[in-house]
């Protein structure tokens, strides 16, 4: 419908040239209108075989281009497809990641999922875990670093969320200072089942994960938030409400993670 619309003013507009031309045409410049017709009917002939699709499609791409001149998003697109038909693997995707925490993260290892030799984590673990680990964590210099603490740390009174905040804080310093070059990225610790939510201390995760995401803010480091993932698949809950199936980590999370903090391997 824009073709026949777009052709049909450019009709009008050529037919009427010769009118609003009409006083003291010469036969020269009859032949010069004769000329622009033939111009016009180019243009015209062009536009018919115009791909309004293909057109917005090279917009669109334009558009990401100065947006996102190093290409990242299409590497996020290319990654997940390939993942889908067997391209390639999530242990070479994350062949660049570390993954530091409890045992949420030890499910990577569980599941034989990830390198092991690229999973730091313990059952039931806390930031005294993480601390103990910062030597270690030092020496192999990660591109990338991921960590996960805290439901294991939940208390209701506020000088314990404080603790573990001055805690956290201290320790991502520590690793700021021996590895400027690591992208550090900090998980917000998961929500549990809506059963056992009810429950005092876990309904204080969400106060948790706000000053996480403060700290994240004041130290320069990256915070994803998993929560909408675990929402949208209660059914990947284990039977303590807490823990969760291998298909949560293969189907949903570690494919958020790619989209969300752009992980392409």
């Amino acid at each position: 419908m824009k073709k026949i619309v777009i052709i049909l003013f450019l009709v009008a507009v050529l037919s009427a040239y010769p009118i609003f031309n009409i006083a003291g045409i010469s036969r020269s410049a009859i032949g010069s209108a004769e000329a622009d017709f033939s111009e016009g009917n180019g243009v015209i002939e062009k536009l018919w075989n115009f791909d309004v699709k293909l057109a917005q499609k090279n917009v669109k791409t334009a558009q990401e281009k100065r947006t996102d001149p190093t290409g990242i998003k299409q590497k996020v697109r290319d990654t997940l497809k390939n993942l889908d038909n067997g391209k390639t693997t999530y242990r070479k995707v994350f062949r660049n990641v570390y993954i530091v925490g409890d045992s949420l993260m030890d499910g990577l290892e569980a599941y034989d999922i990830l390198n092991s030799n690229h999973l730091i984590t313990q059952v039931s673990a806390s930031l005294y875990h993480l601390n103990d680990n910062v030597k270690k964590i030092i020496k192999i210099n990660p591109p990338v670093l991921i960590l996960h603490y805290g439901v294991n740390m939940i208390a209701t009174e506020k000088k314990y969320l404080n603790n573990y905040i001055a805690m956290y804080t201290d320790i991502i310093e520590k690793l700021q200072a021996s590895l400027p070059d690591t992208r550090i990225i900090v998980i917000g610790i998961f929500p549990v089942d809506r059963d056992i939510a009810k429950a005092k201390r876990f309904g204080m995760i969400g106060e948790y994960n706000k000053k996480l995401k403060a700290m994240c803010k004041e130290l320069d480091v990256e915070y994803m938030d998993s929560s909408a993932v675990l929402k949208a698949h209660p059914e990947c809950y284990g039977s303590d409400g807490i823990h969760l199936s291998k298909a949560f980590y293969e189907k949903y999370w570690l494919r958020f993670i790619i989209k969300e903090m752009e992980i392409v391997g």
